[in-house]
């Protein structure tokens, strides 16, 4: 299909497709050629996603595959235990079995918790993705990541589990709320400032037409989904030092999240925001300069994304919530920090003083 790409994730247990390209859903098809003797198939959607599920689900009942759907409710809010033993006993309550798949249609949240019920419930289903934001489709549904949160951390309840396919229609985005649109672009150019800083470059000189979500972004899209998918593919665990990097601005995002209860930031702003932090913390070491320090804010202001905390934030007690962390080692957090454009390292002797210092500079001044 014209305009259309597969990117191609290796893991351990199997490599599988990303199929990123424009009005594709009928793809589905094709994605379930990759998974023997399915037969049954279970989508989970929230309620911002039902309509895409419900397009899915008609193509694949009219290909003679019996569907069944369960929506939950939309927001982070959501992604914890509670909702997963609700749909533990919906699967069960259908009998579900381990041969049958499991597809999520939605955003992150959707994805996380989907992927999670996949990986334990009968100790594994089969399952696939259909990412319908953009921050889902570049970020959590590639690399096998999926995780619940708990009231004092997020994804702190999690496995690595690969999904079988992705299936990412750019189309969809069309629908998609201004505001969760412009919070996916923050991983987008997360991908640029840690791994090809001639597409950050690329970001800066044609940020006015990239934001026209068209069939020309599919290229763009797949090409940062290519680049989280290199890494994946070289680090699948996180055991080699390389995965890690996509964690930049996650340490302060995280924790932003969480202080904030999960309701004052969408996850991209909440990154975009971290991002800065850990900009301000790699120029305190020397290694950004202000310039470049100045270019990532201002592209991430071009694209409308905060890079200031709006509210009185209690910087110690947020420094505590990054202290559990799941980059923590030994009680020193594990800081991915910027060598400059194009370049991330990691860094576990950072001093509270410089982390605090940095932090302060997010704050807007009255």
């Amino acid at each position: 299909m014209d305009n259309s790409y597969k990117i191609d994730v290796f893991t351990s247990t199997g490599n599988y497709p990303v199929f990123v390209g424009w009005d594709i859903f009928d793809q589905i098809l094709e994605c379930l050629k990759t998974i023997n003797g399915i037969n049954r198939i279970f989508i989970i959607s929230d309620k911002g996603s039902l309509n895409y599920a419900n397009k899915l689900k008609e193509i694949l009942e009219m290909s003679g595959v019996l569907v069944e759907s369960y929506s939950i409710d939309s927001g982070e809010i959501n992604k914890n235990l509670n909702t997963v033993i609700e749909v533990y006993k919906w699967l069960s309550k259908l009998k579900a079995e381990r041969k049958n798949l499991l597809i999520g249609v939605g955003g992150g949240v959707v994805g996380d918790l989907s992927g999670f019920i996949a990986a334990t419930y009968l100790r594994g289903l089969h399952f696939g993705l259909v990412p319908t934001t953009l921050l889902a489709m570049v970020d959590s549904s590639i690399g096998g990541k999926v995780a619940v949160d708990l009231e004092n951390g997020k994804n702190l309840v999690g496995a690595f589990y690969q999904p079988k396919f992705v299936l990412d229609d750019i189309s969809s985005l069309d629908t998609l709320p201004k505001r969760e649109l412009i919070s996916g672009w923050a991983e987008v150019i997360k991908h640029a400032l840690i791994f090809d800083s001639v597409l950050f470059h690329h970001f800066e000189k044609n940020y006015e037409n990239i934001k026209k979500i068209d069939k020309d972004t599919v290229k763009l899209i797949s090409k940062s989904i290519e680049l989280k998918a290199n890494c994946v593919s070289d680090d699948e665990k996180e055991t080699k030092g390389q995965r890690i990097l996509l964690n930049y601005g996650h340490t302060i995002a995280h924790a932003l999240e969480s202080l904030t209860s999960y309701s004052k930031y969408l996850h991209g702003e909440a990154v975009s925001i971290g991002m800065m932090g850990a900009a301000y913390i790699s120029n305190g070491l020397g290694l950004l300069t202000n310039e470049e320090v100045n270019r990532q804010r201002v592209l991430l202001e071009n694209f409308g994304l905060p890079t200031k905390i709006v509210e009185n934030i209690n910087f110690d007690l947020l420094l505590d919530i990054m202290q559990s962390d799941k980059k923590t080692v030994d009680n020193s957090i594990n800081w991915v920090v910027l060598n400059n454009i194009g370049s991330a390292s990691i860094c576990n002797s950072v001093s509270r003083d410089l982390v605090l210092s940095s932090l302060k500079k997010l704050m807007i001044k009255n």
